[in-house]
């Protein structure tokens, strides 16, 4: 510490007021540079002597010097750098900011001393402080008696952080009530509205920073006097989840710098009348001109010279003039980094001559960086963005909607009517232009290059969307040679995104990918071959291409990949598409996922191909779907994949039957758990090709023989498939069905009703699947009347088997009670409880104590909800979801006395039970509960006469209109979350909110999006 703060001496004093505020956050906190930059701003730390520098720039420079210096460490993020304080810098902050900082946290809100002198105060609620009400009512009185210690009528700095700080809101507005001089305020996490913190806010006179990070909910609104807060310098609102009212008198905030809203709620920035009065605001995302409204013409924004970061100008249509256009003074925007021009493309002012004056006299600053154009329905090209460019420096470009005859230097180009142009002064040109975006030019006919040239080397990203008479492109040729093509994607070699949508005539295309290293390809109704291809990094960061076919089948398709450069390809989807040659396939050596639909036949190309068993494809997860293949190709196919674990099967219509052939040769090759995959050998001496040995154990055209080595299986929407109980091949030691798959641990079966048929008059020792599965899923399927086939799966920890006919438990509850199921979910199958007599668990042969089953969801309460059963599983049982019951409308005493018995029971749902009127009886007997919740039961009026658990410490209640109101004995003392939200009644809602305060969590809006 001594070296630090040593290091701290030696930094200037204003980057010590910027580095000893930062204080008031947590540690490890992550700042934008933005919110940064503005909390300094609004703290009125930063002082420009430099006229010619915006505040904001000083700001920056000065975060510079402080990681310079090393006491931010700045981490590089997808949405832009984050900067970090280490904790013993934060400990020296803390230290040399004491005198007029104070940050309280639950661990020290007794013990700290508070000087007199201190400024600036935030307060940090952690989740461990609502973790129980005892912990929560201590923090809460700890922290109203902060006002006995702390002046709060110095308070220049208010901040609160933490997700339920808002729980806390009747004690702030208490302690904050005299809290007059506050400059900043940043409410973070918020969950109210302004002035249930702030009750007094039209007396904040000073204000001059308001930020206000929230969850979603429309109920919640911004304080009335906001906009009568004349010293605001910033006003942040990113991040605010409430509404926002008018922002109509706005222009009152003169001093206003910075006005920030949601991207989708930039409709606030144009409608600010007289926007002019604002000269200091340095940044306005959207302005719509208004000739009919005073207070909106082009030139409100003539006087705004701070203005920064992106503007965008709409409904340009309207300006008459160009007298008007020059008012605006765009060239004396030196600061505007994105502009965008737009005007109505079908709007009733269109006048093509007219518009074209008026783009001649928009002239952007030369230092402008990204320019988007709309709609512009002129005849030509702005001559400062064409003949004589003064815009040299833009690094983006786009073009939408326009009806230029020329377009800017951006090569050769052509037009469908024989015009063609290009930049007439060879150095007037682009300097640095990274992105192109061309939409909707119909007339556009090529983009040729015959040579290389400057645009070409330092283009990143090409976009090129709704030009239907599009044929040429400078990367692509007509030409079939690929060394043509090859030649011509080289002299762009920093592009790193291709997009090419609905552009129908472009026949020819370069090589997908171009290059081994990163890029990113969408290709959509464009040429001849490709119905939609993309290629990007998925969800897991992991290269992924998707191709999808045209109906006629095109067999150059593949000839447009550049298998080459497809080496770390890890996910590969091909729809509609010719059957993929296996000598490509093989090419990518670092596929893991392949997914194949809509394949009317064929999905390899086999014939002619030398398969190299040296290389083996690696290959581990396979998903075929809607395919017409049949049993036999997709057996040989999955041959060719050792490493396969898991199959997901979708509606493949010619597969009718399934089972696990053990072939008399198979590759060795190590499993994911370790475990080699067991070689037979041929006992005949004869040997066999891999081809001829799966076409005769798979002779029939309808049987898929499954590779032993699956782990998971998925099967769905096969209607006709059936799973064969006798087993397969010379060897029959086996068994029949999926036996063989010795390392399957987890299938899933829907939609096929006569896959289990085989076993509907099987003996009780016939078992279809091996003893390795840990979770099973059957889903609409019929046929096998018991469960007894099942009663093998001794590893068996998750049941999931809704909509199954007629099934009955019999058998099954042995797993109950000595196997390892931990998770059942029996809904749709009527008949599932109502077993015979001997298997029903109250045999004494089977001890009670042993069950493991902890989650349980059904339908059927009546089934559940009886003595045996619930005597079962009263010891380990922790979670009941009663859900879609269409039929109970009340619980019977003994049904009741039956819930009553399961002790370990700790969290209970009643979803969906449509026509219940009220929860069962006696409740508070569940000694153990801690979470209910009631979703979508309309008819339920009372909770519970009783009461509820003394042990409840979640409720939570959502689309249960006729709930009007708690229990009349209140709630239990341990209750930490009551969560009331999504159609809950007026009442019941305005009960809960009288009650915060007295419970550490209660939300009471829409929290689904968070």
């Amino acid at each position: 510490m001594p070296a630090l703060k040593l290091s701290y001496d030696y930094l200037p004093f204003h980057l010590q007021q910027c580095f000893s505020y930062c204080a008031l956050f947590p540690e490890d906190y992550e700042f934008g540079s933005k919110e940064l930059t503005h909390f300094w701003i609004g703290l009125g730390i930063i002082r420009s002597h430099d006229k010619a520098k915006r505040t904001e720039g000083v700001a920056l420079c000065y975060l510079d010097d402080l990681v310079n210096h090393g006491f931010f460490r700045k981490n590089e993020k997808e949405n832009g750098p984050r900067y970090v304080i280490h904790d013993l810098l934060h400990d020296l902050a803390v230290k040399v900011s004491s005198y007029e900082c104070l940050c309280i946290y639950s661990s020290n809100v007794r013990s700290i001393q508070i000087p007199a002198s201190v400024r600036h105060l935030s307060i940090i609620v952690e989740n461990t402080d609502v973790k129980d009400i005892i912990t929560f009512k201590e923090y809460n009185s700890y922290l109203s008696a902060l006002g006995k210690r702390l002046k709060v009528q110095n308070l220049r700095t208010l901040v609160l952080f933490g997700e339920y700080h808002g729980n806390f809101a009747k004690t702030f507005r208490g302690l904050f009530r005299e809290a007059r001089a506050l400059r900043t305020i940043f409410l973070s996490g918020a969950s109210y509205s302004v002035d249930a913190v702030l009750l007094d806010f039209s007396e904040l006179v000073h204000l001059r920073y308001l930020r206000i990070k929230s969850v979603r909910n429309k109920d919640m609104c911004l304080p009335s006097a906001l906009f009568r807060s004349y010293h605001l310098e910033v006003i942040d609102l990113e991040s605010w989840g409430g509404s926002f009212g008018s922002t109509s008198q706005m222009s009152s905030l003169v001093k206003l710098r910075h006005f920030g809203v949601p991207e989708d709620s930039l409709k606030l920035h144009s409608s600010i009348c007289e926007v002019e009065k604002l000269k200091f605001l340095e940044e306005l995302r959207r302005f719509e001109v208004g000739k009919e409204t005073k207070g909106f013409e082009l030139s409100q924004l003539g006087e705004l010279t701070e203005l920064g970061g992106s503007l965008g100008i709409y409904n340009l249509e309207k300006v008459q003039k160009k007298d008007e256009a020059n008012e605006l003074k765009l060239i004396h925007k030196n600061h505007l980094h994105k502009l965008i021009l737009e005007w109505c493309i079908d709007g009733p002012n269109k006048n093509a001559e007219q518009e074209e004056h008026v783009i001649e006299s928009l002239v952007p600053h030369s230092n402008l960086q990204d320019l988007c154009i709309r709609g512009h329905g002129g005849a030509n090209c702005p001559s400062w963005l064409g003949r004589y460019l003064s815009v040299e420096n833009l690094e983006s470009l786009s073009l939408c909607d326009v009806s230029w005859s020329t377009l800017p230097p951006l090569g050769k180009l052509g037009f469908v009517a024989g015009e063609e142009w290009q930049s007439h002064v060879s150095s007037q040109s682009f300097h640095i232009l990274k992105r192109l975006e061309i939409v909707n030019i119909p007339k556009l006919q090529k983009w040729a290059g015959n040579e290389p040239c400057h645009l070409f080397s330092v283009l990143e990203v090409v976009i090129f969307i709704d030009c239907p008479e599009l044929v040429e492109l400078p990367f692509s040729h007509p030409s079939s040679y690929q060394a043509k093509h090859d030649e011509n994607m080289s002299w762009f070699p920093k592009l790193r995104e291709l997009k090419i949508i609905r552009c129908p005539k472009l026949a020819s295309l370069p090589p997908i990918p171009w290059t081994k290293a990163p890029c990113s390809v969408e290709i959509e109704q464009t040429g001849p071959v490709f119905g939609k291809l993309v290629y990007s990094k998925n969800y897991k960061s992991e290269l992924s291409l998707k191709v999808e076919g045209k109906d006629c089948q095109h067999g150059a398709l593949w000839n447009g990949l550049a298998f080459h450069n497809l080496a770390d390809l890890k996910d590969l989807k091909v729809t509609k598409c010719p059957p993929l040659p296996l000598i490509h396939l093989q090419k990518l050596k670092s596929l893991k996922s392949l997914w194949i639909t809509g394949m009317s036949n064929s999905l390899l190309l086999f014939e002619g191909e030398g398969y190299n068993t040296e290389c083996p494809l690696p290959v581990e997860h396979i998903r075929i779907e809607d395919c017409g293949t049949d049993g036999k190709e997709l057996t040989l196919l999955l041959s060719y994949f050792p490493k396969l674990t898991v199959l997901v099967m979708r509606s493949c219509e010619k597969i009718t039957e399934l089972g696990v052939a053990v072939l008399q040769t198979e590759m060795t090759t190590p499993s994911s758990s370790g475990n080699e995959v067991e070689i037979e050998h041929a006992q005949d001496g004869h040997h066999q090709t891999r081809g001829e040995e799966v076409e005769d154990a798979a002779a029939g055209g309808g049987l898929l023989l499954l590779p032993r080595q699956l782990q998971e299986l998925n099967i769905d929407a096969c209607k006709e498939l059936r799973l064969l109980s006798a087993s397969l091949g010379k060897d029959s030691t086996h068994g029949g069905g999926l036996q063989s798959l010795c390392s399957l641990q987890w299938l899933g079966i829907s939609g096929c009703p006569r896959f289990l048929s085989s076993y509907s008059s099987c003996a009780s020792s016939c078992f279809p699947f091996p003893t390795s599965l840990q979770q099973l899923m059957v889903w609409r399927v019929e046929g096998m009347e018991t469960l007894a086939p099942l009663s093998n799966l001794i590893s068996l920890t998750s049941l999931y088997m809704p909509d199954c006919g007629d099934l009955r438990g019999e058998g099954f509850w042995p797993l109950i009670a000595q196997g390892h199921l931990t998770r059942l979910n029996i809904c749709g199958t009527p008949k599932f409880f109502t077993g015979s007599e001997p298997s029903w668990p109250h045999d004494q042969e089977i001890p009670s104590s042993s069950s493991k089953l902890e989650h349980l969801w059904t339908d059927d309460l009546a089934g559940v909800l009886t003595a045996p059963i619930c005597t079962l599983l009263s010891s380990s049982l922790t979670k009941l979801i009663l859900y879609a019951n269409k039929e109970v409308e009340r619980f019977t005493e003994k049904q009741e006395e039956a819930l009553h018995l399961l002790n370990s029971l700790q969290e209970l749902n009643f979803w969906k039970c449509w026509k219940l009127q009220r929860l069962p009886a006696g409740l508070t007997k569940l000694a153990s509960l801690k979470i209910l919740h009631i979703w979508g039961c309309p008819a339920i009026q009372l909770l519970s006469k009783d009461g509820l658990p003394s042990s409840l410490q979640e409720l939570e209640i959502r689309d249960c209109p006729a709930i009007k109101s708690l229990p009349k004995d209140g709630l239990p003392s341990s209750l930490r979350k009551l969560q009331v939200s999504n159609g809950i009644s007026k009442e019941l809602k305005k009960q809960c909110r009288k009650l915060k305060g007295t419970i550490p969590i209660i939300i009471d809006y829409n929290n689904d999006d968070y």
